[in-house]
């Protein structure tokens, strides 16, 4: 059990499916690899108008639910074990009012009103914290989420330690657009080759539209 009441699992690395990838890539200077694509959020986003309901909140939920679909994107690297989480949960930059940001942390659960009204509370929580930078580097049962609303982007890298091993997953969202009459939203995600290949990466995009594509079915209100 870890700090945040997460189960996890250690795992068997010579007995593991993913031994040979996972050794190949992690003597790697940079072991990282990051796809972005765009992702039709054209029902999501009006179903969000006409119901009131944060559009932030709901693609939050949807891809951190799409990532808990995908057991790769569950794994982590501990020193010399990969451990492999039950849950994972989603960790956020927020801007303030100077223009900096923080860190905001939202706990999984898989009924959206019940993630719906803890995230309205960590968000009013951050808002009222005088010192909310708060980055959790000791956590590794979350995926990293950076929002970019003011940019279109089509490739991104992000700022590395590379003095840690850090095999949490980046994921980043930015400014849609309208494209042949969808609402087009840039998605990004980073994530440790040793860990995750480019077929689970898909899996996680197909998941995501998914339920984007069905906010009746997966944001019930």
């Amino acid at each position: 059990m870890d700090a945040k009441n997460n189960m996890y699992k250690i795992i068997n690395i010579e007995t593991w499916k993913r031994k040979n990838q996972y050794n190949f890539f992690k003597e790697y200077d940079n072991p990282y690899f990051n796809i972005c694509t765009e992702l039709d959020i054209s029902a999501c986003f009006d179903f969000t108008n006409q119901y009131s309901i944060s559009f932030f909140i709901a693609s939050l939920f949807a891809s951190t639910k799409a990532v808990n679909l995908v057991e790769e994107l569950k794994y982590r690297i501990r020193k010399e074990e990969v451990v492999l989480h039950e849950i994972v949960h989603a960790g956020s930059t927020i801007i303030k009012n100077d223009e900096t940001f923080g860190f905001c942390y939202f706990n999984y659960l898989e009924s959206y009103n019940q993630f719906n009204e803890n995230a309205k509370k960590s968000l009013n929580d951050f808002k009222l914290k005088e010192n909310n930078f708060n980055p959790q580097d000791n956590r590794d049962n979350l995926i990293h989420y950076s929002i970019l609303p003011w940019i279109s982007f089509s490739s991104i890298s992000h700022a590395r330690n590379w003095k840690t091993n850090n095999s949490v997953p980046i994921i980043t969202m930015g400014k849609y657009t309208k494209k042949g009459g969808k609402l087009m939203m840039p998605v990004s995600i980073e994530v440790h080759h040793s860990l995750v290949d480019g077929l689970h990466v898909s899996k996680y995009f197909n998941h995501f539209q998914e339920i984007l594509n069905n906010p009746k079915l997966y944001l019930n209100n």
